[in-house]
């Protein structure tokens, strides 16, 4: 068994001898490898140089920390806040939301002295009217709506397809955790549709968190101000009870009354603790009624922060050199072992 083993056994002289005979193979035809990986990495490299480049506004902003801003301060003690997360949390959902880029959409840019909706020059940007010449129902097709409520069904499906494609990949929005700074890009195929666009919807993302902010800031007062009321009625109470006690003790200075005084005191000291905190409350909820400009912080504005991106030569070049090896230096080699394993058929027929 033993002998029979070694005998079998594949040798590392024959495993050379076989890369050799491969190696030899594929020189021999080098018009075909040499010059097919030249052409693909060629290929790779001025696909990648003469490719438009594309255009990313980048956006940084961030909610004002509430220890360095006297609003921050102010709403944390009105208890002001949206579930779910932290103010740049919530910031970094309203900027990736559909609401935000369809307020954006519904945005008007100028195109070659002309006013035009965000949304018909990104249509066209990225081909969505291709076609729409042949359709009776989309022919001359173009967004008018001038807000949300106005939106057609037909301009909400187009709409749709739209911001699927977006959010897969044109528009990234992430929370930096070690810098509290939210990371946004708009990728489009022109410049100044990215600037214009990035800047809406950073426009209108700051504009719904101030919005909300006043509305739970209107919310806050109303409760604080019922609630003042309803400890203002309850101290007015217990006083009127006070000085009914004390006209009883004129005439009945029984220990029962007296301590009956005491414990409305306590109570009415307590009202008066629970007034305060109410009042004070209210007058901060007050302050929030007024919508504030400085919540939101912007450190990178994409007007003046909308840069071009080139696809990488050095990337495109590596595919190419992949590419022919998939492509022609393992087909050869493929080629190759098929054409030794006929030899070997046919020597081994003719031994028989």
């Amino acid at each position: 068994m033993q002998e029979q083993f070694s005998e079998e056994d594949i040798r590392l002289v024959d495993v050379l001898e076989s890369l050799k005979s491969y190696l030899v193979y594929i020189l021999k035809r080098w018009y075909i490898s040499v010059v097919g990986v030249l052409v693909l990495t060629l290929g790779g490299y001025f696909y990648a140089k003469l490719t438009p480049p594309t255009y990313i506004a980048n956006i940084s902003f961030n909610a004002v920390d509430s220890k360095a801003s006297a609003m921050g301060g102010i709403m944390s003690m009105m208890g002001i806040s949206f579930s779910g997360g932290s103010s740049n949390d919530v910031l970094t959902g309203i900027f990736s939301s559909r609401f935000i880029f369809l307020n954006a959409m519904l945005s008007d840019m100028e195109v070659n002295g002309k006013r035009e909706k965000i949304a018909n020059v990104y249509m066209h940007a990225y081909k969505y009217d291709d076609g729409f010449e042949d359709d009776p129902e989309l022919k001359g097709f173009k967004f008018t709506a001038n807000s949300i409520r106005e939106i057609s069904k037909k301009e909400m499906d187009l709409f749709s397809t739209m911001y699927d494609d977006f959010s897969d990949g044109l528009m990234t929005a992430e929370l930096d955790l070690p810098t509290g700074m939210i990371r946004a890009e708009v990728e489009t195929p022109d410049y100044e549709l990215s600037k214009q666009l990035g800047a809406a919807m950073l426009k209108y993302t700051i504009q719904f968190y101030q919005n909300k902010q006043v509305e739970n800031a209107k919310t806050t007062f109303e409760n604080t101000s019922r609630r003042v009321d309803s400890i203002s009625n309850a101290i007015a109470n217990k006083q009127q009870l006070i000085a009914a006690s004390q006209d009883i003790n004129i005439f009945n200075k029984k220990r029962e009354n007296v301590i009956a005084q005491q414990k409305l005191m306590q109570d009415l000291a307590s009202l008066s603790i629970l007034y305060n905190d109410a009042s004070m409350s209210r007058e901060n909820a007050k302050v929030g009624l007024t919508p504030q400009n400085n919540i939101v912080r912007t450190v990178d504005d994409p007007m003046f922060s909308t840069a071009p991106k080139y696809l990488s030569k050095l990337l495109y070049t590596a595919i190419g050199i992949v590419a022919s090896l998939v492509l022609i230096i393992i087909p050869l080699m493929l080629s190759k072992a098929v054409q030794d394993g006929r030899e070997e058929d046919r020597l081994r027929m003719a031994n028989q």
